[in-house]
């Protein structure tokens, strides 16, 4: 106890001293610097700078001179130079270059301080004027525009041949001694073109070709924008490429897009619109009307919410149903709601690569209410659905993990989930409710189905309904090799079975129909403009080529042509890369772990298997970049599926690429990254059999 009020006593007592001390005096005055303005610009442009030259002196020491422009009342420019010692300062500020201020009088004001806070205060008139210069520059990539006067006040143009989208920025020419120049970029949170940025403006006209880009270099007001009207109502636009609007659709309502000269040439959701084309087989309920500015179209569903998207770069008119503005629609337990859900592989609209894929948000497609607990989607084989392999499932919210159809009643599923079966022969759905082919089964190249569920049951109890309600020509394309047209398997993808031998000669044929721009190096070495050579060991391939990517490729097929080869326990055949790290014609078409993606790799040799390519990063889009800089985790298989090969070993010199991991992964070495751009050769040895299998790496 003692010992505490001794602590207390000691700690009252340095209390009480504290309390005692004097606080430092701020020492101030009202006194401010002697200030001569020597020199000052009794005129600037905006956008331009006002030079100045002020002589300072005082008892104290100087702290700052501080040039001012005023809009009246409002500080608009400041400059703040510091100072400590008697003297002349020089110093400039900037105009600001703001839209709609007319030419008139500000002020500009000197502030002189020293270290105890005395000011004094000079103010001298200033003439401001917007600047009219002989011209604008419009840059567009590494292109610049000359934009010349019109006539009209403050506006300039420059009328050329530019693409759809002109995104590019505007900037004037120096203004004044100083070289000052203003440059003119978009602002989404502005809503509009602002100065002192150069984020391209998203200038956009309804087609590519000869066209004028205008700006005001007063209002900031620029064209060609494109505005979407949707029965007169503003379309908003979401990016470069989508403008979409929330609304409520009426059955069997006419609605008209006006906006988008090149309409009648986009694709339009059927299952939802009626465009009245008499060869249409899906619907023939509505007319088309032209106007002139747009084109009339019938809505087919149950009247709702929905938002319609307006896409330029698919030329697509896409339509979704809608809880709220924001919320997309979905279905209750017994069926009720506006939505059904599809998403998966082998499947997209307009066509199938624009909706290849599990990406729910980006590709994931509405199904029409074409009645109460009844939904449609109708797909074009060979177009919009993959006529032969496909592999897709229906959810009831577009989301993951709240609500999914399986193919059986599954207690255990986490997540909310129905059951969807099917008397159709043509599909098959498995227990986790994803549709592909029935075995033998394939699809009409160019056959119309219709895909139906009916919820009248409630989501447990869907039924799914598969008819072929029509058919429509694809456009052919006359491809050929060595003379032998290649079969059509859709709108882009072609192919042909032929025996080859090593080194033979192959003659591209349709080159005015298709032009490649990229040849598998492993297949294929050009050997003149229109010709190849076969590079692997001779056998039964499959040539390939897709006029969207404009790839010609090839895979291995067993000497008879029942499939695609499987290297034999000898080490003949072909390899198939499943995993990451690998993906073909480009990293972004990495398998990961789905089999039939695999990536086949021919025998360049007996026993030898070699793949050629540029590194990239993951994800890169550009064609021959195969191999990722890292974040590798794979391995080769005797075939597309899971028919694995004996453990690898690496060859001298591949440890500083690759290690083995516990699990027999394929992986980059610790602390090693691919040069990106560069080229490589992988090499897979097979030689003492599918067993020991060897693998090598070397930088060309």
């Amino acid at each position: 106890m003692k010992t505490l009020k001794y602590i207390a006593l000691s700690l009252l007592v340095a209390a009480s001293t504290t309390a005692c001390k004097d606080d430092p005096e701020l020492l101030t005055t009202d006194v401010g610097p002697e200030m001569t303005v020597v020199s000052a610009d009794a005129s600037g442009v905006y956008g331009g700078k006002v030079d100045f030259e002020v002589t300072m002196t005082d008892r104290y020491a100087l702290s700052t001179l501080k040039a001012q422009v005023f809009f009246d009342d409002e500080m608009v420019a400041e400059e703040v130079i510091r100072t400590k010692s008697d003297g002349t300062y020089t110093g400039a500020v900037t105009l600001p270059f703001y839209k709609n201020i007319p030419d008139g009088e500000a002020t500009l004001r000197f502030v002189g301080q020293n270290v105890r806070f005395g000011t004094t205060t000079v103010d001298r008139p200033l003439a401001v004027s917007r600047p009219k210069p002989a011209y604008l520059t419009f840059f567009l990539d590494d292109a610049e525009y000359r934009m010349e006067p019109t006539g009209n006040d403050y506006e300039y143009a420059v009328t050329d041949e530019f693409p759809q989208k002109p995104q590019g920025y505007i900037a004037t020419p120096e203004l004044d001694a100083a070289g000052s120049v203003v440059t003119f970029g978009y602002d989404s949170g502005a809503g509009g073109i602002v100065s002192d940025s150069t984020d391209a403006i998203p200038f956009a006209n309804s087609n590519a070709g000869e066209f004028t880009v205008s700006f005001n270099l007063k209002s900031f007001e620029g064209s060609p924008f494109i505005k979407l009207l949707f029965n007169d109502a503003e379309m908003t636009m979401v990016d470069n490429d989508n403008y979409s609007i929330v609304t409520t659709l009426t059955q069997n309502q006419t609605y008209t897009l006006t906006g988008v000269s090149d309409f009648a040439d986009w694709d339009v959701d059927r299952d939802f619109f009626d465009r009245a084309d008499v060869s249409d087989p899906i619907g023939s309920r509505g007319k088309v009307v032209l106007n002139g500015t747009g084109e009339a179209l019938t809505f087919l569903p149950m009247s709702g919410m929905y938002k319609v998207t307006a896409n330029f770069k698919h030329s697509y008119l896409r339509i979704e149903a809608m809880k709220s503005a924001t919320e997309y629609a979905s279905l209750a337990a017994d069926g009720s709601g506006n939505a059904i859900w599809t998403v998966g592989a082998g499947i997209g609209k307009p066509v199938i690569k624009n909706g290849d894929g599990w990406d729910m948000g980006s590709t994931g497609l509405c199904l029409a209410r074409v009645a109460d607990k009844k939904f449609q989607i109708s797909l074009v084989a060979g177009v919009s659905i993959n006529a032969s392999n496909f592999d897709f499932k229906f959810f009831w919210p577009k989301d993951w993990d709240k609500g999914e159809f399986l193919g059986k009643t599954d207690a255990s599923f986490a997540n909310p989930y129905g059951v969807l079966t099917t008397t159709s022969d043509l599909i098959e759905i498995s227990d986790g409710g994803n549709l592909g082919l029935a075995e033998g089964k394939t699809l009409d190249l160019g056959g119309i189905y219709r895909f139906t569920i009916d919820v009248s049951g409630g989501t447990m109890a869907a039924v799914l309904t598969v008819e072929k309600v029509g058919e429509q020509e694809l456009p052919p394309a006359d491809i050929t090799v060595n003379g032998t047209p290649m079969a059509q398997l859709d709108v882009d993808n072609y192919q042909l079975d032929l025996d080859l031998t090593q080194g033979q000669t192959l003659t591209l044929g349709g080159a005015d129909a298709f032009t490649p721009a990229w040849i598998n190096p492993d297949f294929f070495e050009a050997a003149s403009a229109t010709s190849v050579k076969l590079v692997p060991v001779t056998g039964k391939y499959r040539i390939t080529a897709n006029l969207a990517t404009r790839v010609i490729d090839a895979l291995v097929l067993n000497a008879d042509g029942s499939g695609l080869a499987t290297l034999s326990d000898d080490g003949h055949g072909a390899v198939y890369f499943i995993g990451y790290g690998i993906g073909s014609p480009a990293a972004v078409n990495e398998p990961g772990w789905t089999t039939e993606k695999g990536v086949c790799v021919p025998e360049s040799a007996p026993g030898i298997y070699t793949m050629t390519a540029q590194a990239g990063l993951e994800g890169s889009t550009t064609l021959g970049q195969r191999f990722r800089v890292s974040g590798w985790s794979g391995k080769f298989f005797r075939n597309r599926g899971w028919d694995g090969l004996g453990a690898f070993t690496l060859a001298p010199g591949a440890e500083a690429f690759f290690s083995i991991a516990g699990d027999g992964n394929i992986e980059i070495a610790s602390g090693v990254t691919l040069e990106e751009g560069a080229t490589y050769r992988l090499t897979l040895d097979v030689t003492a059999g599918k067993d020991n299998p060897v693998l090598s790496l070397v930088k060309k």
